[in-house]
């Protein structure tokens, strides 16, 4: 019997050197893709492995069948373990399905559902060959990623979310008794225990040395060559996922792996894709599914109507993470050997980009399944070979729809632009000749209705961005409801969090009182659920937006309201606010005030090496002492740019791209983060926030000139893509004239930008003397803001305004104190900051 080095497969993968050419196993066949990515390869040596990728077709189907030839026992083990992480729902990269696939199901394993205080957090128990447990903490670093083993070297801060961190930290700190993670999870205790850390720093156990390796030093090493550290607990917990030593026994105790239930099954035919057209920078991709026979499919009655009804939960994996997570319903005619079926799934993706397609269809009333995966590579350019009339049905609903011709059905066309203002033009597909009417519907409220085609209406917004539900309801004649769709407008895109605005933090609360809040959502993710508790227990249960409920606050010394969001993928995110609290834990609800401070010399210049004790900070008049200070040469940034490309900007165009294109290259750097938007008779996104200089440069080649100067419509437009971001965050706008076609009022756009806490650098570009209002806005519009105005008589001024702007963001101050004084009834804090030496540049205020 051979004897095959241990080695995880997809860390190897990712060790390659960066300079050499690897192959693409994504698009093998799917027999050999499977063995290398699934499951088996991490049975591979590191040099088994380099040869395996270095052969061809035939080369690797010979390699396969030679490893399991060697082991009648193999193969079986193999498929037992693969069934195992299949009815777990785990993707390959996940720390759970190597462990799973290596040693089986743990003997113990605790989830930790304490979402106020922890990351998603699982922990998992083996038996050691001496017969002692060996306890693994495995978590979700963020949303949508896949778990990960926790090492002594990640320290223990990364299993927290960041308010608990702060909240334990500051309870450190004051020594008090009460720890506010034991409060709200009492299975603290047990994380305590594993990772021998009493709370943040108080280390009981100790791990040597572990400071001084690598993740990847440790996660390399085999089992055999681990044992040789004096590591301890850190060196079981990197060798449960090294793979065994003898292959032998592994595919001994593999193949005697108790089989997961079996299901009926669903009969699926191979699955197609095609890439029909552009959607901006994307392409179309259509999936499509065949149903060749209702084998496995149990039908339901539904409005008289004979249905079955099917869930596909999809994944995208890119190198064994996922890139995209979707989980759609349909509702249909049962498929016949005579009249065939197919499901028709779309995404968007970008060209080049490769990935394996994993799918479940699922039968929700029989319970059948079919799995199927896929390796495919996104083509350069639109590719069309599926048929062009295929039924589809609506995800997240029970609506059909279809594009054959004599259904009745009701399609909301999507807006072209992520942030839409002040009104919207909507617009509906309606088939078939039962629907005569149709109801538009805003947050819930019916706003306007159409009798006749064509179905649209104009709808009003809120008069700033903001998150809104447009709901479109088809009706007959008898004035039943046919058919329905909607849409979510200006939803928050970026990291995935939740942010309670009301109540406002630190504001006592009794009776009932209204919840609130903002969800930010990953790109390509959608909200399944948003839950409002209070004292833990479950009061409301959301599924769209607004993300608000009234809740009762209880008669108790200690009172608190949370809101959790959990996304299609699995994904959660919550935030807590506190409604009442007693004396011991008022302090942790201190608001943590942050400011980024420029201060500049009588020439204008950033004045360098202040110190904390050279600055003065009073927050409604009262002295208030730093807790941080730093100057934030190295501190992230989030950049917008704004282009003005109205007609009269015509002759500027050329220069303005020059210079913003040098301003960015010469400051954005890979850990900050950079969009851009041009404007005219309406704002338009050219670069969502990136961390390339090189492809934010690239967005403002080319810019025309067309139409009218829509700037209030732009500032709220490029403050709205900050919503998602932290930290330090600037906005540089350039214009040339006054506002002539903005919906937005320029008292709504200065509220706002007041609210953003985003500074601001309006660039007017040849503004007349006699132009006075434009001016004393642009002006006004820095200094709220804690920004800098520039006017400047020509395009060729560009620079020397770009270079002083990309100075003071690098030299500005960040200064943060704890404020227990409440805001004002709209919860603004006055903040006015002096420098001993030079002027202080900072927002006259802040919303916590």
């Amino acid at each position: 019997m051979g004897r095959i080095g241990p080695i995880l497969a997809l860390f190897a993968l990712l060790a390659l050197p960066a300079f050499a050419q690897a192959p693409n196993p994504t698009l093998w066949p799917e027999e050999q893709r499977a063995f290398l990515q699934d499951g088996p390869g991490l049975l591979l040596t590191a040099e088994q492995r380099e040869s395996f990728l270095a052969l061809d077709e035939a080369g690797r189907e010979a390699f396969v069948g030679e490893i399991l030839g060697r082991d009648p026992r193999l193969a079986e083990g193999i498929e037992r373990r693969r069934r195992l992480v299949a009815a777990e729902s785990l993707l390959p990269g996940d720390a759970r399905a190597e462990l799973l696939f290596l040693r089986g199901r743990p003997a113990r394993k605790l989830v930790l559902d304490c979402a106020a205080i922890f990351k998603p957090m699982e922990v998992w128990s083996y038996r050691g060959d001496d017969g002692t447990a060996r306890d693994l903490i495995l978590y979700r670093p963020s949303g949508g990623e896949p778990y990960v083993l926790w090492l002594p070297i990640d320290s223990k801060r990364v299993l927290y979310i960041d308010e608990a961190e702060y909240w334990l930290s500051q309870a450190e700190k004051s020594r008090m008794g009460k720890r506010i993670d034991r409060f709200f999870c009492p299975d603290s205790a047990q994380v305590d225990l594993v990772t021998g850390m009493d709370g943040l720093h108080r280390q009981a156990t100790g791990d040597a040395s572990i400071s001084l390796i690598s993740h990847w030093d440790l996660r390399g090493r085999s089992e055999e060559v681990l044992r040789d550290f004096p590591w301890g607990r850190a060196r079981d917990r990197v060798a449960i996922l090294a793979a065994p030593a003898d292959l032998g026994a592994w595919a001994q105790a593999a193949a005697a792996t108790p089989p997961p239930p079996a299901s009926a099954r669903l009969r699926i035919g191979e699955v197609s894709l095609d890439f029909p057209r552009w959607q901006g920078q994307r392409l179309e991709t259509r999936i499509l599914i065949p149903l060749p026979s209702a084998e496995g499919m149990q039908t339901t009655e539904f409005e008289g109507k004979t249905r079955v009804r099917l869930v596909v939960d999809g994944v995208l994996d890119a190198g064994g993470a996922p890139f995209e997570t979707f989980r759609l319903r349909y509702q249909m005619v049962p498929p016949s050997e005579g009249a065939p079926t197919a499901l028709l799934l779309e995404r968007s993706l970008r060209p080049g980009q490769s990935f394996v397609l994993r799918l479940r269809v699922h039968d929700e009333t029989s319970g059948a399944t079919a799995t199927v995966s896929r390796g495919f590579r996104v083509p350069p350019r639109p590719v069309s070979v599926l048929p062009a009339a295929v039924t589809t049905m609506a995800a997240g609903g029970e609506t059909v729809r279809t594009n054959v011709v004599g259904q009745d059905t009701l399609l909301l066309l999507p807006p072209p632009a992520e942030v839409v203002l002040g009104t919207w033009q909507a617009e509906t597909v309606v088939t078939g000749g039962r629907i005569v009417k149709v109801l538009f519907l805003v947050d819930g409220q019916p706003q306007l209705s159409r009798t006749k085609p064509p179905y649209a209406a104009e709808i009003r917004l809120s008069p700033t961005p903001r998150e809104q539900l447009i709901r479109a309801e088809g009706y007959d004649a008898d004035g039943a409801l046919v058919a329905w769709d909607q849409v979510v407008l200006n939803q928050a895109r970026g990291g995935f969090r939740v942010l309670i605005t009301d109540p406002r933090r630190g504001t006592p609360s009794t009776g009932k009182a209204l919840a609130r809040a903002e969800v930010v959502v990953p790109e390509e993710r959608k909200v399944a659920e948003v839950e409002f508790r209070v004292n833990d227990r479950k009061v409301a249960s959301l599924t769209q937006p607004p993300w608000q409920a009234e809740v009762q606050v209880p008669e108790e010394d200690l009172a608190w309201v949370s809101v959790a969001a959990i996304l299609d993928d699995g994904s959660r995110a919550e935030d807590t606010r506190f409604l009442r609290a007693p004396a011991n834990l008022g302090e942790m609800e201190v608001d943590l005030v942050e400011l980024y401070t420029a201060v500049l010399d009588g020439g204008g210049h950033p004045e360098q090496g202040l110190q904390a004790t050279d600055f003065e900070v009073r927050e409604g008049g009262k002295p208030q002492k730093l807790s941080r200070f730093e100057q934030v040469e190295n501190l992230p940034l989030t950049l917008g740019i704004a282009i003005d490309v109205s007609f009269s900007m015509a002759s500027s165009l050329t220069e303005a791209q020059r210079a913003a294109t040098g301003f960015v290259r010469h400051l954005v750097t890979p850990k900050d983060r950079c969009f851009t938007l041009a404007f005219s008779t309406r704002p338009s996104l050219l670069m969502p926030p990136v961390d390339d200089a090189e492809a934010v440069g690239l967005s403002l080649e080319g810019l025309k000139a067309y139409g009218r100067t829509a700037l209030y419509d732009a500032l709220l437009a490029s403050l709205y893509y900050f919503r998602a971001q932290r930290g330090q965050r600037a906005l540089v706008i350039l214009t040339d004239g006054a506002d002539t076609v903005s919906s937005a009022t320029w008292e709504d756009a200065l509220g706002y930008a007041k609210r953003s806490g985003v500074a601001i650098y309006p660039i007017g570009l040849g503004l007349k003397p006699g132009e006075r209002g434009p001016k004393a806005k642009l002006t006004e519009l820095a200094e709220v803001t804690g920004g800098r105005v520039f006017f400047i008589d020509k395009a060729e001024d560009l620079g020397s305004a770009y270079g002083q702007i990309a100075a003071e963001l690098r030299s500005r101050y960040y200064l943060a104190f704890q404020s227990d004084r409440p805001a004002d009834k709209d919860g603004f804090r006055e903040i006015e900051v002096r420098a001993r030496k030079g002027r202080a540049r900072v927002s006259r205020g802040v919303y916590p």
